[in-house]
């Protein structure tokens, strides 16, 4: 019964290691997010909008994928990702200083270079 536990819990992991992780915990974002070398005050800014970020785009799938109509869904998503996407520049270029600028471009491009429609 211990061996069968185990076995599960063991494929449980496995599973969910297989699973594919959203786009701002990939590992070259995140190593794209550190090099904008942030203070803390900035760094609490910057996960505040990200967070808000990720949230206002799941609900804006979710409320995409309800509606009866869903030709081009993927266009759809696309498009006002990208409208989010100005949203979250607007505010965080607003608190980072011209030499992080530079490197939350390399951040915000390969973020959205790992969504997925």
């Amino acid at each position: 019964m211990m061996a069968l536990l185990t076995a599960a819990t063991f494929l449980g992991v496995a599973h969910a290691a297989e699973q594919p992780r959203p786009a701002f915990l990939q590992p070259e974002v995140l190593r794209a997010a550190a090099a904008i070398d942030m203070t803390d005050a900035q760094m609490s800014q910057f996960r505040e909008a990200i967070s808000e970020f990720a949230d206002a785009r799941i609900s804006m799938i979710n409320k995409l994928r309800r509606r009866s109509n869903q030709t081009d869904l993927p266009r759809k998503i696309r498009s006002k990702t990208n409208g989010l996407l100005r949203k979250l520049d607007k505010r965080v270029l607003g608190f980072l200083t011209e030499d992080q600028a530079s490197a939350y471009d390399v951040y915000r491009n390969l973020l959205k270079d790992n969504m997925r429609p």
